[in-house]
């Protein structure tokens, strides 16, 4: 069963790349764990 809250494997994949969308989209799911580590 897979998790639908993960990002993708293939996501992760071509965010390394080097991929602008897929950097995009990992930012985007981290957004608000990355603002609550600012903050802390």
């Amino acid at each position: 069963m897979r998790n639908k809250k993960l990002i993708p494997f293939e996501i992760i994949q071509k965010a390394v790349a080097g991929e602008p969308e897929a950097i995009d989209a990992v930012l985007r799911y981290y957004n608000a764990h990355i603002k609550y580590l600012s903050i802390y």
